[in-house]
This record gives C-alpha cells, sequence and structure tokens, in this order.
C-alpha cells in the first residue's frame, strides 16, 4: 500500500489511484520520495535517469527512523523509449520517479502508467503547471506540489478529485517523523 506517512495527506488521497508529486527543488521532492518508497515497502519503484535518483544511505536512514526493513524493487529506465516497457513489467503499486526526465514521449509513458494495475505515486522534478504531459495532468487523480519553505516544507494540492485546492505546512524535521510543537509549527 502507497502511503507518505503524513497522515492528514494521506486521508486526502487514500482513494486516488494516480497521484502526481512535483516541484523545482531537488532536495525537497527528493527526501520525500524516499521517505515515501521506505513507509511504502514492499514497493516497486521504477527510476527514470541514467543514473543517481536513489540514494541508499538516505533510504537508509529512514528505514533506521521508521523501523521499515522491507524489500525495494527497483528498476531503472536509461532511455525515453526505455520507459514504457519498463513501466509495463511492473505489477501491483508502484512509484515512478521522474518519468519525465527525457522531456519526450510523454503519452507513450501515460498511457503505460493507466494501463497496469495498482496505485501510483508519480515523482516529477519539474514544475508540472508549465512542463510536462498535459494528457498526463488530466489523468492524474490528485496533483500536488512540494515547496520548500523558510522553516520547512508545504505540501499544495493543486488538483484532487476528491476536495478543493489546499497548503499543508510541515517543519523541517517532519520529514524525519520528528512532530514540531508549539509556535513554531504555525509559523511557516
Amino acid at each position: 500500500m502507497l502511503l507518505t506517512g503524513f497522515p492528514i495527506l494521506d486521508r486526502l488521497i487514500n482513494k486516488d489511484e494516480i497521484v502526481e508529486f512535483y516541484s523545482e527543488d531537488y532536495e525537497t521532492i527528493s527526501q520525500f520520495y524516499h521517505r515515501v518508497i521506505v513507509i511504502s515497502s514492499p514497493v516497486n519503484v521504477v527510476i527514470v535517469s541514467e543514473r543517481g535518483g536513489l540514494d541508499p544511505l538516505l533510504i537508509k536512514r529512514f528505514q533506521r527512523i521508521f523501523g521499515r526493513t522491507d524489500e525495494i524493487y527497483i528498476r531503472r529506465a536509461f532511455k525515453a523509449e526505455d520507459v514504457k516497457p519498463t513501466i509495463e513489467a511492473m505489477k501491483g503499486d508502484l512509484i515512478v520517479i521522474d518519468p519525465f526526465h527525457h522531456r519526450k514521449k510523454y503519452s507513450d509513458i501515460v498511457s503505460a502508467i493507466r494501463r497496469i494495475a495498482g496505485r501510483k505515486f508519480i515523482f516529477s522534478v519539474m514544475n508540472r503547471e508549465t512542463e510536462g504531459s498535459t494528457f498526463g495532468l488530466h489523468s492524474d487523480h490528485s496533483v500536488i506540489k512540494l515547496e520548500r519553505t523558510k522553516r520547512g516544507f508545504k505540501i499544495k494540492i493543486i488538483k484532487s478529485v476528491t476536495v478543493g485546492e489546499i497548503e499543508i505546512p510541515f517543519g523541517t524535521w517532519e520529514i524525519y517523523g520528528k512532530a514540531e510543537e508549539g509556535l513554531t509549527k504555525w509559523l511557516v
């Protein structure tokens, strides 16, 4: 089962089959998807890029924090032509990291994501309001923007089939499972 580990967000998107998270800030989205991968494990992950995308030390850190040691099954799509068959080869719930990395073959990628059974979380490192597949945005049940703030980050639900546009702020340490109490929680 795919979860973010943030109960308020998980409740808002729990019925959505395709959820896309995006940010132009690589560090913010990277920390977020590493957390989601560990909390959702055992899980299938497709990484679209020639190198990088997953930090084994950050995965280990989140595994220690959340007490999870389940398997993470990874496949990598190196070229734009590899993305569709790689996604189609996966079974069950799926996390796809940066599917539009190559900035081409959008329709093939979106159709592969739509076709496979199970829930899908997509993490895009771009501004999805101006870049990427419009067809993909129409296919997503929820589109969520992550933005860095002075005291942490905020999640902004841009599109949802169940709720309107809302923002949820989180403190810096909440990504690592540490709740911030008192006034600092509200200073975003």
